[in-house]
């Protein structure tokens, strides 16, 4: 059975378009800058085929701070030798427009920093000399880039993870943070646009006597039937709390720029 959620979580500022009068009485020590989220687009795509099922693909964007967004993909895929070869695999692909917008007057431009980050665990069972086609487990390139009109401002990219019979690997990938400055968007035009991608599958090949997995798990709570829960256990112990691709974006006032004394 395959189960596939698209799960999209908008927390927008209660205060959206500010007024001047609502930047002006802000805090100075509040954010100079909020995100506002405009028009999305958010796939998860699974696909099976054989004895094999994928569960929990999932894209959750969060905004715990008016200058910060958090999204997250997740989901796990996992394969079984049988009469024929399965695999399954879950692409996930994103898009959202949004503006950066000032929460207070004399401020200095917005500085934007983005950051990757994939964790998850990939493993297929060794043969152990039973007559079994080899299996394949994989983690694709985990990629993200914010434009601004058009422009590429930032990129970030972890490297892709492969395993074969026998291994079990535990995924821990950074790639960030980069940063840049920019300017404020016009107000209500979508002037950014934040892509994702993201790729997770297993392959196993015939094996009618021999009960072997391939498992791709990117999932906090793994969403799979009873029947894959020995596929599961050479990692049960291991925190799943940050488990998938975690792309984080956040916007602050820029730096002073210090200006050498001349005499």
């Amino acid at each position: 059975m395959t189960r596939c959620y698209l799960l999209l979580i908008t927390a927008l500022p209660a205060v959206l378009i500010g007024s001047r009068l609502t930047r002006a009485q802000a805090p100075a020590t509040s954010p100079a800058y909020q995100i506002v989220l405009r028009s999305r687009h958010a796939q998860v795509t699974p696909a099976k085929c054989g004895r094999a099922q994928t569960g929990g693909g999932s894209i959750l964007v969060a905004q715990p701070e008016p200058n910060t967004i958090i999204v997250t993909m997740s989901g796990s895929a996992v394969v079984g030798s049988g009469y024929r070869p399965a695999n399954a695999t879950i692409h996930y692909d994103f898009a959202q427009d949004l503006d950066i917008l000032p929460l207070r007057d004399a401020v200095r431009p917005p500085r934007l920093g983005m950051i990757g980050h994939v964790v998850g665990t990939l493993q297929v069972t060794d043969q152990d000399r039973v007559p079994c086609d080899e299996g394949v487990a994989a983690q694709g390139p985990a990629t993200a880039n914010l434009m601004m009109g058009g422009v590429n401002l930032l990129c970030v990219g972890t490297e892709p993870s492969t395993v074969g019979h026998g291994q079990e690997v535990a995924i821990n990938h950074q790639c960030g943070p980069v940063e840049t400055s920019a300017v404020a968007s016009p107000a209500g035009c979508g002037y950014f646009r934040l892509t994702a991608t993201f790729d997770i599958g297993a392959n196993q090949g015939k094996g009618v006597f021999c009960r072997r997995f391939a498992v791709a798990d990117f999932d906090p709570t793994p969403q799979l039937d009873a029947f894959w829960a020995d596929a599961l256990k050479p990692f049960r112990s291991v925190p799943r709390d940050d488990f998938g691709f975690k792309l984080i974006l956040r916007v602050v006032e820029d730096a002073a720029v210090k200006t050498a004394a001349t005499n």
